[in-house]
């Protein structure tokens, strides 16, 4: 287990010793607690020192941690919370910390069209439960595009898949300069977003360029398990450091261009 989380389950138990005002805490007591609480998760004792628990207390009453615990020692001798109701998993959100958890909701809410969002659209309920408990009017700041009418998104998990899976796809796409539809082989690499619109970055063979195919462009998927996919070494960040958009034109180097621009 992590220091990290050992130092969790310690918080969280002195915190439970400390709401109980119907006994009397000393520093013995405390380590005790925690120690059979890092029994029951570890399954195996872990000593802990008189210093660590000590520091513990220091840090729940700081404001490092946000706890700003109320801990209070009296008859030099036995610890508890000067504020009888304090516990600090009943700390407040402050206003930073409810507009930054909305932006953050906004933000990803807008890859519910991928399967991974299924497991994480529980916890965003919940939190977005929490943020309207606590201020129900934040208006969100962070506004990101997206067109729920744009044709292809269904095919965005389905893609995806198939590229942590590494497998070939057979695609039936018509482009907007073609009056007809073509099937071929497709090996992807990435998923990219440009502009309000989702592209599938890949190759058709080995010898062919690097190419982009628009979702909202894609009549059908299938899959050729039979055919190797193409392994190779491809670099996103390196291949769109000098491009903004999809399309690379490959053999054209970066060029430094000046703009002049007068008043008007």
């Amino acid at each position: 287990m992590s220091q990290n989380k050992n130092a969790l389950i310690r918080y969280k138990t002195i915190d439970k010793c400390l709401q109980n005002k119907y006994r009397q805490w000393t520093l013995e007591d405390l380590i005790e607690e925690c120690s059979e609480a890092l029994f029951e998760y570890e399954g195996r004792q872990n000593p802990i020192s008189k210093r660590t628990i000590q520091m513990d207390i220091q840090l729940m009453r700081s404001e490092k941690l946000g706890y700003n615990a109320p801990i209070v020692v009296y008859d030099k001798k036995y610890y508890k919370y000067e504020d009888e109701d304090f516990s600090i998993t009943d700390i407040p959100l402050t206003e930073t910390d409810m507009n930054v958890l909305t932006e953050t909701v906004s933000m990803l809410k807008q890859f519910k069209d991928f399967s991974l969002f299924n497991d994480v659209s529980d916890i965003l309920q919940r939190l977005e439960d929490k943020i309207y408990a606590e201020k129900s009017h934040t208006k969100p700041v962070i506004y990101l595009d997206k067109n729920e009418k744009l044709k292809g998104l269904h095919y965005l998990d389905e893609i995806y898949q198939a590229i942590i899976k590494k497998m070939v796809l057979i695609i039936t796409y018509k482009s907007f300069k073609s009056a007809e539809e073509t099937k071929f082989h497709f090996h992807p690499f990435i998923l990219k977003e440009f502009n309000n619109r989702w592209f599938l970055i890949g190759k058709k063979k080995a010898s062919q360029p690097i190419t982009n195919l628009a979702l909202d462009r894609i009549i059908s998927i299938d899959y050729d398990f039979n055919h190797p996919y193409l392994e190779e070494d491809f670099d996103a960040d390196i291949y769109y450091k000098d491009v903004i958009g999809v399309t690379v034109n490959s053999g054209l180097n970066a060029r430094r261009i000046e703009l002049w621009v007068d008043a008007s």
